[in-house]
């Protein structure tokens, strides 16, 4: 138990100092690659063997993993992943001797689903099959001091849940829960007679992940601001307009706020207040990267990010109206499937009517 005890200190550190850590959100999009470690528990085995059944408890385990796969921007994803894990037998019940090991050598094939939360902490669910390689080696099993071994091909399967906390757009920490299991695989004993075994595992595993995307720049928000009036035939001292409209960027494929979109809205609150201004209407938009209808909700988590901070800085919720376009109305004409930093924005504008 001291095994995964450690396992479950790790990932609560995990969890604890990755959003510490300056991060965006979500995964990003594309091809990955990753790798983990964690520790097991496997289940109580019995050993089959007729005319005798064994029990068979097993200590603590490890595992390793690496893994590659693709993410796309509706949060699914698949991958391939080499796994292998082993266990020490503890005891075996009413044998002469208690030794030996059970280790498991699977390739899977894994599909997952990541709940993007628009924070730097992605849950998701996964799931996998494929086949694995169970070497049962010398395990003890009968009151006559015979012992099990076996090397076999099985059909395995597992199910997954875990968190992923992104550190920035290329680079995360994972932590997951797995039970991994096999069809049962076939052994034969010192005595010469076969039997089967059961092969069921818990595991905690974390992980590193690297996203190979571009990693985006953000770029400087900007105020819009209406242009000076011409000066007349006999000039007087121009006075600066106040302005009516301001515009905030984001990163790629997230709704949080930068620290340069915070600042601008703080402007914006100032001047809404000081200028006799009865409505704003913020309108969230994206670039062209992914499908109409996930970017229709971005644009929209975007809008509602700008209500919430400009409600923050102290102006009246009621006199916001949010909405998001999606992909409509780009600042930037560019084709389908193009990351554009300026088309990735939300436009602030003020009204006195």
């Amino acid at each position: 138990m001291k095994k995964l005890s450690v396992s479950a200190l790790a990932l609560a550190a995990a969890l604890v100092v990755a959003p510490v850590m300056q991060a965006h959100a979500d995964q990003t999009p594309g091809w990955y690659v990753g790798a983990g470690v964690g520790g097991n528990m496997t289940e109580d085995s019995v050993i089959r063997n007729r005319p005798d059944h064994s029990n068979v408890y097993y200590n603590p385990g490890w595992d390793v993993n690496g893994n590659g796969g693709y993410a796309w921007n509706n949060g699914f994803r698949v991958e391939g992943e080499l796994w292998h894990s082993r266990a020490t037998v503890d005891a075996v019940h009413g044998a002469q001797s208690s030794n030996g090991h059970l280790s498991n050598t699977d390739l899977f094939a894994n599909g997952f689903y990541d709940f993007h939360t628009g924070t730097r902490l992605t849950p998701y669910i996964g799931a996998g099959v494929g086949g694995a390689y169970v070497d049962t080696n010398h395990v003890g099993t009968l009151t006559n001091g015979s012992n099990a071994n076996g090397k076999n091909l099985e059909f395995a399967y597992q199910a997954i849940g875990g968190v992923a906390a992104q550190l920035d757009n290329n680079w995360a920490v994972t932590a997951d829960y797995r039970y991994v299991a096999t069809l049962d695989p076939k052994v034969h004993t010192s005595s010469g007679r076969g039997a089967y075994e059961d092969n069921v595992s818990h595991n905690i595993v974390l992980g590193v992940r690297y996203s190979f995307g571009q990693p985006v720049v953000t770029p400087v928000a900007t105020t819009y601001a209406p242009a000076r009036p011409v000066a007349a035939a006999a000039p007087k001292p121009a006075v600066a307009p106040v302005p009516q409209s301001f515009m905030v960027f984001f990163d790629f494929n997230k709704s949080v706020l930068t620290p340069e979109a915070k600042q601008i809205l703080i402007s914006a609150a100032d001047e809404f207040k000081r200028g006799g201004f009865v409505r704003i209407v913020v309108t969230g938009h994206t670039d062209t990267v992914g499908s109409t209808k996930y970017n229709k909700k971005l644009s929209e988590r975007r809008a509602a990010a700008v209500k919430a901070e400009l409600a923050a800085q102290g102006v009246d919720v009621r006199t916001v109206q949010a909405q998001g376009v999606g992909k409509n109305g780009l600042l930037v004409p560019t084709a389908d499937g193009v990351r554009e930093a300026q088309n990735r924005r939300a436009e602030i504008v003020f009204d006195k009517q």
